[in-house]
């Protein structure tokens, strides 16, 4: 059972607001049922317990009930005239209920989290850890979702190769992660930025956006008479360059760039 102090905020709006939207129903439904005539106080009663039953947030309170005799005749009554019956009329008021409040924003600010790892290997810290890290895990693997690596034309049969396809894509996750982390480390060590989608300056650039950025440089292999071979690294421009040089001295050897 986890207690969250964010959660606990969250639940201290959401109990409020719901309440008042249950005070103001309760309202009108105490309006209606004080406008009611009943054959007998057990059935004015009844009709107050089934609102009452019904309230998260209020208690119902200070009932009472009020008489009113039908004559059989219309008009003023006189002294001689009969009387057809009695019926029932109840008024009651409401407040609210503060144990049901407490109970119900402490219920909304904990959440429970299970495990299947033992005791003996994770303290419940380390799980509550690993569980706030989910979150950026799943945010890494929707980019291999993304139509561009072309992971939804694969069709395997075998339990055995897609096993091998998420060993794969886990691998290829961690180092899309590890050349992203390294990009922005190394942007924010030299205090500069680069443009992003929108040709804004970031310091925190994806590198699927880095991708579109690189798009567009080429390897010229030239291969003269004499039969000797030079390679040519085509489209290199000022800004790719500079990406190439944020990832290092071995990066700018593969692409021919001078690293200083």
């Amino acid at each position: 059972m986890i207690y969250s102090d964010a959660a606990a905020q969250r639940a201290e709006k959401t109990v409020t607001r719901t309440q008042q939207k249950e005070a103001e129903q309760l309202k009108k439904q105490l309006f209606h049922l004080q406008a009611q005539r009943f054959a007998s106080p057990q059935e004015a009663r009844a009709a107050l317990t089934q609102i009452a039953s019904a309230l998260h947030y209020h208690q119902v309170v200070n009932d009472s009930l009020t008489d009113q005799v039908r004559y059989k005749t219309p008009g003023r009554p006189q002294k001689n005239t009969s009387i057809a019956g009695v019926d029932w009329q109840i008024q009651a008021s409401f407040q609210i209920d503060p144990d049901a409040m407490k109970s119900c924003r402490q219920q909304k600010a904990c959440f429970v989290l299970g495990t299947n790892a033992p005791t003996l290997l994770l303290t419940d810290q380390e799980v509550f850890t690993a569980y706030k890290k989910q979150s950026s895990v799943e945010h890494g693997f929707r980019f291999l979702k993304d139509p561009l690596f072309f992971v939804s034309s694969l069709f395997l049969k075998k339990p055995a190769r897609t096993q091998a396809l998420l060993m794969i894509m886990t691998l290829a996750l961690f180092v899309y992660s590890m050349a992203q982390r390294r990009l922005r480390q190394q942007l924010e060590a030299e205090k500069t930025t680069l443009p992003d989608q929108i040709n804004q300056p970031t310091s925190t650039p994806t590198l699927r956006w880095i991708f579109r950025v690189l798009e567009g440089i080429h390897r010229v292999v030239a291969t003269s008479i004499e039969g000797v071979k030079t390679v040519i690294i085509e489209g290199l421009t000022d800004l790719r360059i500079k990406i190439l040089k944020l990832f290092g001295s071995r990066a700018c050897r593969l692409y021919q760039v001078d690293f200083c």
